[in-house]
């Protein structure tokens, strides 16, 4: 398999046109009869819309094929119940008109097109469908109206199955007599990702390492985790976030983050609530500070993933960091318009809700947020700004740019090398006297030991002379006849009267010259360990005085390296770096980069709105020296790095210094991999115990796929492509980075964000034992320990059960309610609402209650359930609502009665891991527990173990 092959095989995924499962959505149903009409009923319209207008983009299934049962078994298990094989794209008026679509055409799902491996599903060949798109969609742009838009979608059918219209089988395939109708939610956003997946096939583009090692056929070997020592401090020049030093398994991260070369990737398993947002900041502020030191041009750093909550949430994070110090400018923009560190490039459709929300927004053509803050009038007011700011700051006269950008490059580095003299400090510290505590403290303890030595070594003289002067007093006669016994005897009785209580290595029998060659034994000892201890003292004296003078040099810089008295360690150095040091350099490369931008040449206009290269890497240079990090979706990317010269349009290959991809766990591989493309080196964060990805074909067209394009020889050899994570029809980018990345932690592949400090021990445990194998680290404690637990004392617990009794549950329009169920929930919530609101007083009452249930039936119903004062509060939806999102108290209605079971709970773990780890304080079950699994191996058994064995379950 060669990188081309495996290039087609993902564009053709990409390009397969799909197949909607719309079993578990709400949908009405038709005949044919009303779809020739162009009319539905007026009842169609009020089901599937969910806001207000009088217009809705929905997909009419014309033709589905019929699931066979027999004594109440599926005959054909291999087919989905409610598979549509013909889709029509349409538009529907609230009075029930239907119009068509104005830029989508009817589509045969892919699945059912020759060549495919399951050949008993297939209705016609791929090559037939292809060719008659290409004949004949241009008569649909002469005229479009309902009657030629009907007619076209029954040539193709017709065209491509060799099979009339009204016909209720195909190729021996049987079909349903009714049509259905859903809302039309799928985005047709390929387009750019298409095009950079042609130019890779049709352009010899040797010289891209990231994507190669991203499709490479094999894993990459492992190499040993670099512990964290000086050097790896050393590198870490930068942090975004003032109030919190990274998290041990952070740091980890970000120091092999560090060693990263052109083309690596780094996989960074991060469950919920351990940090993600900040690492990421982190690796940002650290690349950042880096090239300021270096007076090189700031780094092009592109944050994406596949949905606009996960990108909206990274602008979110970048723009609302808290200030920690209140003496100093430091910590605000000296630049006008300028408020986040992040810049989002939307699609159009999403730039109404970007401006709505108060982000910094713009696009290929650098329209409004950079059209905005180049234009002459800020740029002027910008300048003076700088210099006024900057005055203030350093306490200056400057007068020009050129004299601000010194004095700030000048402290920058100048705290830098004051940063890498502390950390050799403490190195050194650590050699002399490991574990002794603070430098004060071990130099005070020093002091005192060597005062007591001088007091030992002086005891010791006047003992001698003591000891001297008392055997002076044995007469001369009784010195000479000391052998006789009565004399010895008699000496020796003054000799054990003068032993001192201390004394215990002298006895009686011994003479002055035994005494005095023991105490000088001693005193040689004491004399030795004096010189030591000087030796030390001097040492330490002279480290704790270089540690106070920069201390105090950074004081006079108003930088506070907090309690510094209380550290003890080259680590404990290290983490208040981050909170002082790290964090001022970061702000004094964003004000070193304004001053850059200040001084750097402007497009022309004729330039704007162009995207030959040169302009391009003006505006991306420009961007970034305003903003570290831009963020967008990977259906936008491709079009960020799409230049046009020469009378065509290339790819601006590797140009990006780091691609961030987050939540890469909902991130097909075939959507991101041509983006690697465009990057030097990836940082990819996700979690693939988190909500998997909504994947486009199933595995027999996957398979199949796999085969024309070469990238297996046989069906057995798909089992490998799986294993890699390479196949486009159950993976995602995390799993390929996973096998992409060079480390391991706890056994698995790619390092392993632990600290969750989200949720109560008492919540995260349930996760812990569900996906994570006991690897996460609970820091936030339990529930019951902390005096500060706001909703203790209204008797909510941090993990218990409401029974709701209810025998079965609903469905309706294919998705599953119970109302009762329902009404109880919201009752819950009507009554203990204001009771909530009080306990949390001063919390935005948004973030207090979220429902999750795995139904959309049941949000409608839950919704109208809750009384009107509460319902703008209260958050209802799938697990896909909170993904990302966090609430004080979760509710899940589990809908299922007891004689239900609950498969779709149980279908997947990560269902419930969502739902139990968005809940901080509380997560609460409101349902019938006997519809939960007795076994403890599936999701629903452990949590019904979990809360049986508290003993909380509550009527």
């Amino acid at each position: 398999m060669t990188a081309h092959h495996i290039t087609k095989y993902f564009r053709d995924s990409v390009a397969a046109d799909l197949k909607i499962n719309f079993k578990n959505i709400l949908f009405t149903i038709t005949d044919l009869n009303s779809i020739y009409k162009g009319k539905l009923k007026k009842e169609d319209f009020q089901t599937l819309s969910d806001r207000q207008g009088d217009k809705l983009n929905i997909i009419i299934i014309a033709k589905t094929i019929k699931t066979i049962f027999n004594g109440q078994q599926k005959v054909d298990v291999n087919q989905e119940e409610m598979s549509g094989i013909l889709y029509i794209p349409a538009i529907l008026s609230s009075n029930g008109v239907l119009y068509p679509s104005e830029d989508k055409y009817p589509w045969i799902p892919r699945e059912h097109l020759y060549p495919i491996i399951d050949q008993d599903l297939a209705v016609g060949h791929l090559d037939e469908f292809n060719e008659f798109m290409s004949n004949n969609f241009q008569r649909l742009k002469r005229n479009l109206n309902w009657n030629n838009y009907v007619g076209f979608a029954k040539d193709m059918y017709e065209t491509v199955t060799d099979t009339e219209f009204t016909s209720l089988s195909v190729k021996g395939i049987e079909l349903e007599q009714n049509v259905y109708v859903i809302k039309d939610n799928v985005i047709n956003a390929t387009g750019h990702i298409l095009k950079l997946y042609d130019h890779l096939l049709a352009n010899q583009t040797n010289h891209l390492p990231l994507y190669n090692r991203f499709i490479k056929q094999q894993a990459e070997t492992i190499t040993p985790l670099t512990p964290n020592g000086l050097s790896e401090m050393k590198m870490h020049v930068g942090q975004m976030g003032g109030e919190y030093p990274l998290s041990p398994s952070q740091r980890e991260c970000l120091n092999h983050f560090n060693h990263m070369e052109e083309g690596d990737i780094l996989a960074v398993n991060g469950p919920p609530g351990t940090g993600k947002t900040t690492l990421l900041q982190s690796l940002v502020a650290n690349l950042y500070v880096q090239r300021a030191l270096k007076k090189t041009e700031p780094p092009l750093i592109v944050a994406s993933s596949t949905n606009n909550q996960a990108v909206t949430n990274i602008i979110e994070s970048f723009g609302q960091i808290k200030p920690i110090w209140q003496t100093t400018n430091l910590e605000c923009r000296w630049i006008e318009g300028v408020s986040s560190f992040a810049v989002y490039f939307p699609s159009v459709t999403k730039e109404k809700e970007a401006k709505e929300k108060g982000f910094q927004y713009t696009n290929s053509k650098g329209e409004n947020f950079f059209d905005e803050v180049e234009s002459e009038e800020n740029v002027e007011r910008s300048t003076k700004k700088m210099i006024d700011e900057c005055n203030r700051y350093f306490g200056t006269h400057h007068t020009n740019i050129e004299q601000c950008e010194r004095s700030i490059w000048n402290r920058l580095s100048t705290i830098e090398k004051i940063r890498q003299k502390l950390l050799l400090i403490f190195q050194e510290y650590e050699r002399i006297a490991p574990q002794k505590g603070s430098i004060d403290t071990y130099h005070n303890y020093l002091l005192d030991e060597k005062r007591k030595a001088e007091e030992s070594f002086q005891t010791i003289q006047a003992r001698i002379e003591e000891w001297t002067v008392h055997f002076s007093k044995i007469p001369l006669v009784g010195r000479w006849f000391s052998f006789l016994p009565f004399i010895k005897r008699k000496i020796q009785s003054h000799v054990r009267y003068f032993i001192g209580q201390n004394e215990s290595f002298l006895n009686e029998s011994m003479s002055i010259d035994d005494i005095v060659s023991i105490y000088s034994v001693k005193a040689q000892e004491t004399r030795v360990k004096m010189q030591q201890i000087d030796s030390i003292y001097q040492s330490i004296s002279k480290l704790n005085q270089r540690y106070n003078n920069m201390i105090n040099s950074l004081d006079e810089m108003q930088i506070s390296v907090h309690e510094h008295k209380t550290v003890h360690s080259l680590d404990n150095m290290n983490e208040r770096l981050d909170i002082s040091i790290k964090y001022a350099s970061f702000w004094l490369a964003i004000h070193y980069f304004e001053c850059r931008w200040l001084r750097e040449k402007r497009l022309t206009e004729k330039q704007k709105g162009k995207n030959f290269e040169n302009v391009l890497k003006q505006f991306h240079l420009n961007m970034s020296m305003l903003a570290p990090c831009f963020v967008m979706t990977f259906y936008q990317l491709p079009k960020f790095s799409l230049a046009y010269d020469n009378g065509k349009e290339h790819f601006m290959y590797n140009e990006i210094d780091l691609l961030i991809v987050d939540e890469a766990g909902q991130v097909t591989p075939e959507i991101a991999a041509c983006s690697f493309s465009l990057a030097k080196r990836a940082v990819v964060v996700g979690d693939v115990h988190q909500i998997e990805p909504v994947w486009n074909i199933n595995q027999s067209l996957d398979v199949s796929l796999a085969l024309s394009n070469c990238v297996i020889e046989t069906i057995e050899d798909f089992d490998r492509l799986r294993e890699l994570g390479l196949n486009t029809s159950e993976s995602s980018v995390m799993r390929v980075a996973c096998k992409s990345s060079k480390y391991e932690k706890y056994k698995e592949r790619g390092l392993f964000l632990s600290e969750h400090r989200r949720c109560y021990d008492e919540i995260i445990d349930y996760c812990n034992k569900l996906v994570y194998k006991g690897n996460l680290e609970p820091m936030r404690g339990k529930a019951s320990n902390d005096k500060k637990n706001r909703i203790n004392r209204l008797l909510i617990l941090p993990f218990g059960h409401i029974q709701v009794d209810s025998n079965h549950s609903s469905k309706k329009a294919g998705s599953r309610y119970n109302k009762v169920e329902a009404e109880a929930i919201a009752g819950w919530i009507n009554r203990n609402f204001n009771d909530i609101c009080n306990a949390y007083k001063g919390e935005n009452q948004e973030s207090l209650i979220g429902i999750i249930t795995p139904f959309k039936m049941q949000v409608g119903i839950i919704k109208r359930a809750l009384s009107p004062a509460v319902k703008k509060y209260v958050d209802v939806g799938t697990v896909h609502t909170f993904q990302g999102g966090e609430r004080k108290i979760i509710i899940m209605s589990t809908v299922y009665g007891k004689k239900d079971g609950c498969f779709f709970i149980d279908a997947n773990k990560s269902l419930l891991n969502v739902a139990v780890s968005r809940a901080k304080d509380s997560f609460i079950i409101m349902g019938d527990i006997n519809c939960l699994s007795d076994s403890v191996s599936k999701p629903s058994g452990l949590l019904k173990k979990m809360l049986l064995e508290y003993n909380i379950v509550h009527a």
